[in-house]
């Protein structure tokens, strides 16, 4: 059975009534009469309520929570998405990085592989260095190579025009090296044959081992 209307105290404030109808609060609201029980409305001073007295119910709460905490979820989501967008923009930059060296690398390597396999340029007779495939040599005597002591006497050629061209060599008896020695020559046109000559002191048998062979 629903309550008779009527003014009541405001719970929160003892000098002040609001207005029940019967059936639920109108928000109506005014200053507290020295009779209580008097309802005559002619006589009242209202306003209007901004929420009514149950308005701050457990239920009202926890739906404001509810949606507090949704809320923070979801910035929280939006900066985890933001974070893994960028890790994975750095993810894929460092792959396509990886990718461009990658391709530098195999056409390094088909580069030197085409040098290794061009013999069109090197005379009859001549070997490639093992440390440059664009350069060659053929040993000679030493009357050839104009030796005053031991040496190895050679021919070299270039593919490509050279400023100068040095040679370096270890000199070696039974695997142990004895002896480094090199030679130098300037202002070589490609494909010209050019007298140089590893010497060593060391006595003979010994053999050479080429270790820079240079055209700059």
């Amino acid at each position: 059975m629903s309550a008779q209307p009527g003014w009541f105290p405001d719970p929160s404030d003892a000098n002040i009534e609001v207005y029940f109808d019967g059936e639920s609060w109108t928000g109506e609201k005014r200053a507290k009469t020295l009779d209580a029980g008097q309802n005559d409305k002619s006589k009242e001073i209202s306003f209007s309520l901004p929420i009514s007295p149950g308005f701050f119910s457990k239920k009202r709460i926890l739906t404001g929570l509810g949606i507090l905490v949704l809320a923070i979820a979801g910035t929280t989501f939006a900066n985890f998405q933001s974070e893994k967008a960028a890790k994975e923009a750095r993810v894929e930059a460092a792959a396509e990085r990886i990718k461009q060296e990658a391709a530098e690398l195999a056409a390094e390597v088909n580069r030197i592989q085409a040098e290794e396999a061009d013999y069109s340029w090197v005379p009859s007779g001549f070997s490639k260095f093992s440390v440059n495939n664009n350069m060659a040599y053929k040993g000679i005597s030493y009357e050839a190579a104009d030796c005053y002591s031991n040496c190895f006497g050679m021919q070299v050629v270039s593919r490509d025009y050279c400023s100068s061209i040095s040679i370096e060599a270890n000199i070696e008896q039974n695997n142990v090296i004895l002896d480094t020695d090199s030679d130098y020559a300037s202002e070589i046109p490609a494909g010209t044959r050019t007298i140089m000559k590893i010497t060593s002191s060391a006595s003979l048998p010994w053999s050479v081992i080429f270790i820079e062979a240079k055209c700059t």
